[in-house]
């Protein structure tokens, strides 16, 4: 490889300005670096970074003289004939300079040029002061006939280990890049290749030792192809044995060493450098798993403490100002950990990899200048964890005395004022660093006392009697239980006089509620008989379409009716002379159903008791036309006006959303091939899903788009696919938005890793065929490839609302958690997540947020019964409960367990209830959460009245066949003979059309805009 003579000329200037103007300089003659022969070298010197800085290259067993105007290189004839390239590429500025070459070839070569190079000294300055790495001890040829010609010739020898290393620090454009792609190596690596062995360890319940973790790291330094990482090329290497410690044995100095024991999950400090074209980057991170409250709270000081001391990392500034400042924070906030904090704070990056000019602790005088590179780190070493804090703790966390925090990253000095940058980009917050993977039960013991004797559970495999592990097992399930019940007369007690008191502060603040309630406007097409038409015929009904109208003639005067008060028409068969027309009316006293418009349902409830009203009107006609075509026109109003006011009743609750703003200022996370629901057009829609600086848009293939605002998403939730055929993130909304024209709080985007309907063969294939065998493989490739892609969107787009201010964060359903059942038409995998209970695999989605919960309800819980329900009651008691039928009886108490946790009170029962009729009663009662009734008789408080009696007789039918849905919709069987009529009007109108309305369906057929 040639040596860059650009490069070796311009720092070969910068070293003899140094060499001859710095006060440092002026206690030595001469410079004197000799490199280590290849054979002989232990490790990475600082002879080895003179040269490389130098010549881009070590040239071992070469001896470097460097004097104010002369530089003399002594070098074997290979090494001289790739250096005197450089003569002849000198630049104008070094014309005053010469360097020589000598050849060494012969032992009787290396006297003679030993010998003259100490002449060469001799006439340098004062001749008796030699410049040397006086720490650099080693034994070869040219080393000791160089060392005993300076000791007789009695030059002094003074170490310039540091000087060299201070004008090394200051980094040029070549060793600025080199450094950045150093940091960016590392901080991959560390990304997405040692945390992702951590993470897959503890999913996989797998045990692995600390050196093998380290070791693949290693390797992902060394080939970053593997972790699918393109960099230019050039060489790369580890800068030491990456640093893997867990399980209470921690050392923080760069010079520990990684143990062969095994992952512990508790607290994980993960230290590695990567080293590009020999220049270091060092980075550190501590992973919390199951972590108390007390450890969170000390990594929260941690990251103040990193703050304060990248705030003093300036330029001007002395090195001993960044201990200095965090001892003083530390002493002045958090003294209990001034003892746990260490001395070194870090040191200076660069070709060497621990500059010992450029530690950061409180003793070193040296400046911060512009573009140094440093490793900052900062932690806490032994803290100690007392039994106390440690009492709810889960894993292992719960066997630690002490732990210790690390973090460490490669920042570079920038000019001025302004405070460092930070090479290695790894997120350092709470949630990026902490896991909950344990469930609160998990490792306990259970102890059983029999006749003074203790039996306990044995690690490996202790020949224990079946009797034995059934009492366990039945002793700890009674144990369990009784917690749970215990608990739950806790939750149902604190919700009882919690709803009193809502209670009494609403019976306290109703009349002032009641005033400021929002009242149905009242019907009202026209303000004064002068907005009639001017046409009206007076013996002839008339439908006026702007003001939504029907005028009939009573008595020869016209008089307008509302559409909305038009209950239906009819159009009886005609007789011999006439045709006939009925007009029936919304009236008191009759059942008004379920699409009436809510203007409709308030004059009637407001004037029924005090107004006449008109029911039917019957109209006879000689001539057939024009009553036909007033049926036709008044039953086309109706249609236009139902559609109308359903679409309002719809885009009720809409809110206008922001404007989406895009982002400029860096580059953009998308994700691409990604299919949408609910569809846009179509019947499937795909296209790229893009971040932004206030939230998402999808932009399909179509160029249609869907923005989602960050402010307007309430859940974001990402489902790695396991066993599903789809990975996919989800979104529930605050407020609606219109996709398809359709208004949805739910959208998903997903990527199928199979087909959902795959052909099947005949079925012979053999059971160890290759070719399935390959298909399978290839099956969870794809699966873990998704799952790490569509992992790492959801971390960028966290990243981005963050960055702009905007809280987001994607949860995960606990697969562990989740149990079967009947939402709606089929049995799906229904899975709790931190703030909902979902399926998200079929439509339509089910989505249930906890904090909407009042109360659940368990039906049909027998002994006999091989399934249960699940009604869920909401906090709005207007809404209908919602039901999760066909659950099987062995998930009752993982459900149960579950509820608890989560602080929701439930009762169980045997029969299944009619919840319409059951709600209208809890509704109108007002003493629902008193313990007695109105003539002061005992009752239960509260759901205390669904819980079924343990002694109450279990002889109820149960079981699948007796499994039925009440039907609650009671209001159907009360209508009267005219909606038959209606019905049988209904499908005339699809038969017929009036050419006078054909403008009308046009405008009508229009997609408003969403």
């Amino acid at each position: 490889m040639a040596i860059d003579a650009g490069l070796f000329w311009r720092r070969l200037s910068q070293l003899q300005t140094c060499f001859k103007s710095e006060g440092h300089w002026r206690k030595v003659d001469a410079i004197s670096i000799l490199a280590l022969d290849r054979s002989d070298e232990t490790s990475f010197n600082k002879s080895s970074a003179c040269f490389l800085h130098l010549f881009g290259r070590e040239l071992p067993g070469s001896l470097l003289i460097m004097v104010e105007d002369t530089m003399h290189i002594a070098a074997s004839c290979t090494k001289c004939a790739n250096l005197e390239d450089l003569l002849h590429r000198k630049p104008p500025s070094m014309e005053n300079f010469t360097v020589v070459i000598h050849r060494i070839s012969m032992h009787s070569d290396v006297e003679i040029v030993c010998k003259h190079l100490i002449d060469v000294i001799r006439q340098s300055r004062g001749g008796t002061r030699l410049g040397c790495l006086t720490k650099m001890q080693h034994s070869s040829n040219l080393s000791d006939s160089w060392n005993a010609n300076l000791l007789k010739a009695g030059i002094d020898k003074v170490d310039v280990t540091s000087l060299l290393g201070m004008h090394m620090s200051t980094n040029d454009d070549y060793a600025q890049l080199c450094v950045r792609r150093a940091a960016t190596v590392t901080h991959k690596v560390l990304k997405h290749g040692t945390i992702r062995l951590v993470e897959d360890a503890f999913d996989e319940a797998r045990p692995v030792t600390h050196e093998e973790l380290a070791a693949k790291a290693e390797d992902f330094c060394e080939n970053p192809s593997k972790i699918n990482l393109k960099i230019p090329p050039g060489p790369l290497e580890s800068c030491y044995f990456p640093i893997i410690q867990s399980g209470g044995d921690y050392d923080l100095r760069p010079s520990a060493s990684t143990n062969e024991r095994f992952l512990s999950d508790d607290v994980v400090v993960v230290s590695l450098g990567a080293r590009y074209k020999s220049y270091c980057a060092n980075m550190a991170r501590t992973l919390f798993i199951d972590p108390v409250p007390q450890i969170q709270n000390t990594y929260s000081v941690l990251l103040d403490l990193r703050r304060r001391c990248l705030d003093v990392m300036r330029a001007g500034f002395q090195l001993r100002c960044v201990a200095e400042a965090a001892r003083s924070f530390i002493s002045e906030k958090h003294p209990n950990l001034l003892g746990c904090l260490p001395k070194s704070l870090g040191f200076g990056l660069g070709l060497d990899f621990r500059e010992a000019a450029l530690i950061l602790n409180s003793k070193n005088p040296n400046l911060f200048a512009p573009n140094m590179v440093f490793s900052l780190s900062v932690g806490f070493h032994n803290i100690p964890l007392a039994p106390a804090e440690k009492a709810a703790a889960r894993g292992s966390v719960r066997k630690l005395s002490k732990y210790s925090i690390l973090i460490a990253d490669t920042v570079m000095i920038q000019g001025g004022s302004e405070t460092p940058e930070v090479l290695t980009k790894h997120s350092v917050d709470w949630c990026d660093v902490s896991y909950f993977i344990n469930d609160s039960s998990d490792g306990q013991r259970i102890v059983l006392e029999s006749d003074g004797a203790s039996v306990q559970s044995v690690a490996h495999g202790t020949a224990r009697s079946s009797r034995l592990r059934d009492r366990k097992r039945g002793f700890q399930e009674e144990t369990t239980c009784g917690n749970r019940k215990a608990r739950q007369a806790e939750l149902m007690q604190q919700k009882i006089v919690s709803k009193r008191e809502e209670a009494q502060h609403i019976h306290n603040g109703h009349q002032r509620a009641s005033s400021m309630l929002s009242k149905v406007p009242e019907i009202e097409a026209y303000i004064s008989t002068r907005e009639y038409p001017n046409d009206i015929p007076s013996n002839e009904i008339y439908v006026d379409v702007e003001a939504q109208s029907i005028f009939v003639p009573v008595n020869g005067v016209p008089i307008p009716f509302h559409i909305s008060m038009i209950k239906n028409t009819v159009q009886p068969d005609p007789d011999r002379n006439s045709t006939y027309l009925r007009l029936n009316f919304f009236a008191p006293g009759q059942p008004l159903g379920k699409d009436v418009v809510p203007t409709t349902t308030s004059v009637i409830e407001e004037h029924g008791h005090s107004s006449i009203f008109v029911k039917e009107m019957l109209y006879r006609s000689h001539e057939s036309r024009r009553l036909t075509a007033a049926y036709r026109m008044i039953q086309e109003l109706r249609k236009r006006f139902r559609q109308h006011a359903a679409k309002a009743a719809e885009e009720a609750d809409l809110v206008a959303q922001e404007k989406l703003v895009k982002m400029r200022d860096q580059r953009i996370p998308r994700m691409s091939d990604l299919t949408m629901r609910p569809f846009i057009s179509g019947k499937k829609t795909t296209g790229t899903l893009e971040a932004h600086t206030n939230g998402l848009r999808f932009i399909s293939k179509k160029h249609e788009t869907v923005d989602l605002m960050y402010e307007n998403i309430k859940h974001s939730l990402f489902q790695p696919c396991e066993n599903e055929v789809m990975v996919l993130i989800h979104f529930h909304l605050k407020h609606p938005v219109i996709i398809g024209r359709k208004k949805t709080h739910d959208v998903q985007f997903f990527t199928e890793v199979v087909d959902a309907s795959v052909a099947l063969e005949s079925g012979k294939s053999a059971m160890y065929d290759p070719d399935e065998i390959d298909e399978e493989q290839r099956e969870r490739h794809l699966r873990k490839k998704l799952n790490d892609i569509f992992k790492e969107f959801c971390k960028k787009v966290e990243r981005v609302s963050k960055h702009y201010q905007h809280k987001l964060e994607f949860d995960i359903p606990y697969r562990d958690l989740g149990f079967h059942g009947v939402p709606h038409r089929e049995m799906v995998l229904i899975q709790p997540t931190v703030h909902c209970l979902v399926n998200l695999t079929e439509t339509p989605f089910f989505i249930v947020e906890l904090d909407h919960v009042e109360h659940v309800h368990f039906e049909r819980c027998t002994l006999r019964a091989t399934n249960f329900d699940m009604v869920i009651i909401l906090k709005n008691l207007e809404l209908a409960p919602i039901s999760i039928n066909a659950i099987p009886m062995g998930e009752l108490d993982g459900i149960q367990e579950w509820l608890t946790d989560c602080t929701l009170t439930y009762t169980a029962g045997q029969a299944s209830m009619a919840w319409k009729s059951l709600m209208n009663l809890v509704r109108n009662d007002d003493r629902f959460y008193e313990e007695y009734d109105e003539t002061g008789q005992p009752k239960p408080a509260g759901w205390c009245f669904l819980q079924a009696d343990d002694g109450e007789d279990e002889e109820m039918s149960d079981g699948d066949e007796d499994y039925h849905i009440e039907e609650d919709d009671e209001d159907d069987s009360d209508e009267d003979d005219d909606e038959d009529d209606d019905e049988s009007e209904e499908d005339n109108d699809d038969h017929e059309d009036v050419a006078d309305w054909e403008s009308m369906d046009a405008e009508s057929d229009e997609q408003p805009p969403a």
